[in-house]
């Protein structure tokens, strides 16, 4: 029978009783703000700014001091590749939910042509898939629940078309996304919203070529460019629905120095788990990162390098000693001559 099963979803719909609206995650956390950033600060380095005003707008929506008919809190990072804007949000998902990957994330470069506005709220009626309401949103990573604040990342916002951006004005405004279909929605107004971008990134690597700009880009002057860019970019509108714009600083050599030997500790712990005690000395991780060191690609080009100049010796050595089996094993990642020597050793000794 026609519709026979959207008779039934609303049968179903009448049947239940209306939720109460979630509270903006007051309680989502026992961590205090000092705790949340001490903990942020662990994984996202050389980032303190950019970190205090994330922790700052959570503190806001936990205290109960945001509008409660808007996202608790709409925040903008800017910044070049590679500087830790998606990891900072990971690690807020890990930190308030159940897991780095525990969050709506739309990839707003895959939404580059205008039609893709659809994908937000649903085919209109009259066409292929109106009365279904698909959506690219996961209702339970967007709404959360009383004690747990949903978190959504439309990364790399600036790829998607103009149009898509727009359809996003209600929803930061108001915090509801009615679907298409005018049965459902889906609330914001208990979410965190996290908006990347790279704008901006050319014209001050464009900049940082040139020894005097250089040093007129820090502080206030490397501010405006990015804004200029924004209102360049984006509709004023758009704008005005955004709570704080963060800018993240590019890695020097110092930061670039300590994401080494943090990169050199996971992968430690990756092989302690296959039975390999992985032991890299100072020489090499200095070495990786002065090879991986580049402030255009950032942290992804020093996890490049270490990929092929760490991992790649130790797996090789690895497969050597021990090519099957879980024997315990130790390994020795010592610097010589611009490269990186593995060598197993004896692990009584």
């Amino acid at each position: 029978m026609p519709f026979i099963t959207d008779r039934y979803h609303d049968q179903n719909r009448n049947r239940q009783p209306a939720a109460p609206a979630p509270t903006p995650a007051a309680v989502s956390t026992p961590d205090t703000p000092d705790a949340l950033a001490e903990r942020l600060r662990g994984r996202v380095l050389g980032q303190d700014p950019a970190i205090d005003a994330v922790v700052r707008a959570i503190t806001l929506a936990r205290a109960g001091a945001t509008e409660p008919d808007r996202p608790p809190a709409t925040v903008l990072l800017l910044g070049p590749t590679g500087v830790g804007k998606t990891e900072l949000v990971r690690q807020v998902a890990a930190a308030l939910r159940s897991g780095p990957d525990d969050l709506c994330r739309v990839d707003m470069n895959s939404l580059a042509q205008e039609h893709y506005a659809a994908s937000f709220n649903g085919a209109p009626p009259g066409y292929a898939g109106s009365k279904e309401a698909f959506t690219v949103f996961d209702r339970s990573t967007v709404e959360g629940d009383p004690y747990t604040p949903g978190i959504v990342l439309f990364d790399e916002v600036e790829k998607a078309h103009p149009t898509v951006l727009r359809a996003l004005l209600g929803v930061l405004d108001n915090g509801i996304l009615r679907l298409a279909n005018g049965q459902e929605k889906i609330s914001f107004r208990n979410s965190y919203v996290f908006l990347t971008s790279n704008l901006g990134s050319k014209e001050l690597a464009r900049r940082r070529g040139s020894r005097w700009r250089s040093l007129l880009d820090r502080g206030h002057t490397r501010r405006a460019v990015v804004d200029k860019a924004l209102q360049s970019f984006f509709d004023p509108e758009f704008l005005n629905r955004i709570d704080e714009t963060v800018i993240f600083d590019e890695l020097d050599r110092t930061t670039i120095e300590q994401v080494a030997r943090l990169e050199t500790d996971l992968l430690r712990t990756r092989l302690r788990r296959r039975g390999v005690d992985l032991h890299v000395t100072e020489s090499a991780v200095l070495l990786l990162a002065d090879q991986g060191f580049d402030p255009v690609y950032g942290a992804r080009g020093l996890r490049r390098t270490l990929r092929t100049h760490l991992a790649a010796p130790v797996a090789a050595e690895i497969m050597r000693v021990r090519p099957t089996g879980t024997a315990p094993l130790r390994i020795t990642a010592t610097a010589a001559s611009e490269t990186i020597r593995a060598t197993a050793t004896d692990p009584e000794s």
